[in-house]
């Protein structure tokens, strides 16, 4: 029974999620339709970011103190309003305000629904956790290519899709949340009676994992933002192969959430980050030696394979180094984990628009290794 809500609520990661990941295969029509340079359009990445990382370690603690389950299905609903709300301005101003909002929307969504896949998964955590998160990877796989599609065939005013699927996914999530509830209570109440004392918070092992969070964000955020730009401005090709790019990024995911949860129960979460991160070192090294579009889909295969495989995993042992704070560990690791590399977006434009955008892709190696030695650091448990 519980596994039936694992994938309620993975079905509402997908529907909060395609909102984000809608938004960098409609930055080249902001480009083209707004006038906006590398710099503002990167800004709009940092609109659905910056506020979102502060809010979810906050809504995750109080999550810890007090359940506020409703606010699933009000961050869903706010995220898709809110982008679907483009349709209807033009100023960057308000779509600054708008994508803003957006990025709360999933902010207010994740810790909670995060906390509440840990109270259902009564084992496999890593794998329960993948598949919560496989629903973000296919928003973020779908998104790209939804939005930009809607947008050649409508125009912008399309964008009135994502708020009317966010209605119908919002309304389903807030009816099932009684049911859901009691299955928590059932599971915690079946587990209290065979577990020891409960583990001590391990600031110092969570701080170490943040590190390697930041970086997988920044790497994720540079990669959505700036390779559908990169292969219409460097490789001369179409909005729609950028945007393909981005999908394919996360339709690695989807599949690659199954198999890094299934991994890290098994070989262990610290290991499958450590192999995540040092695939991606060498994709994208790899990638500033190649100018063919081929070779880039698959440098981008495995990026998309090194970003997502770490995604249940990293989440899991955050919960583990904050065994007394489950929702904040969730909010840093999982929602930070998509929206705290949009912090970092607007330097990388500036440097796309001083240096040339090809300069990015020669920083983003670094960001891989700095990531990687920091898993050196962590342990499967605090």
């Amino acid at each position: 029974m519980s596994k039936k809500y694992l994938y309620v609520l993975s079905a509402g990661h997908f529907s909060c999620d395609i909102n984000t990941g809608a938004l960098p295969g409609l930055l080249p029509f902001f480009v083209t339709i707004f006038g906006m340079d590398y710099k503002l359009a990167a800004g709009l990445m940092f609109a659905s970011s910056f506020l979102s990382s502060i809010i979810q370690p906050l809504i995750g603690y109080m999550a810890d103190k007090k359940s506020y389950a409703y606010l699933m299905p009000l961050g869903i609903l706010i995220s898709g309003l809110s982008l679907g709300s483009i349709a209807f301005i033009q100023d960057y101003t308000l779509i600054f305000v708008a994508v803003t909002m957006m990025g709360i929307g999933n902010a207010i969504f994740h810790p909670e629904a995060a906390r509440m896949v840990n109270g259902l998964a009564e084992e496999n955590k890593a794998l329960s956790m993948s598949i919560f998160s496989t629903g973000g990877s296919a928003g973020f796989c779908i998104g790209p290519i939804l939005g930009a599609s809607l947008a050649t065939l409508w125009g912008l005013d399309s964008l009135i899709f994502f708020g009317g699927l966010c209605i119908v996914m919002s309304s389903v999530i807030a009816l099932l949340m009684p049911k859901m509830g009691r299955m928590v209570k059932h599971i915690a109440k079946k587990q209290s009676t065979s577990a020891g004392d409960a583990k001590e918070n391990d600031w110092s092992a969570f701080s170490r994992l943040t590190v390697f969070v930041i970086m997988r964000a920044a790497l994720y955020t540079a990669l959505t933002t700036f390779l559908p730009l990169y292969c219409v401005a460097i490789l001369g090709q179409e909005k729609t192969v950028g945007s393909f790019s981005i999908t394919l990024l996360a339709m690695v995911g989807i599949f690659t959430n199954w198999l890094g949860g299934y991994a890290a129960d098994r070989l262990g979460k610290a290991v499958v980050l450590r192999i995540g991160m040092l695939l991606m070192a060498l994709a994208l090294t790899a990638f500033n030696f190649t100018g063919s579009l081929l070779a880039i889909y698959i440098i981008v295969a495995v990026a998309g394979f090194s970003l997502y495989a770490c995604v249940g995993p990293m989440v899991v042992l955050g919960q583990t180094y904050l065994a007394q704070n489950i929702g904040m560990a969730s909010g840093v690791t999982l929602g930070i984990g998509f929206s705290a590399g949009g912090v970092i977006a607007p330097m990388l434009g500036w440097v796309a628009d001083n240096q040339g955008l090809e300069y990015v892709f020669y920083i983003l190696p670094i960001m891989a290794v700095i990531g990687l030695l920091t898993t050196f650091s962590l342990t499967e448990d605090s």
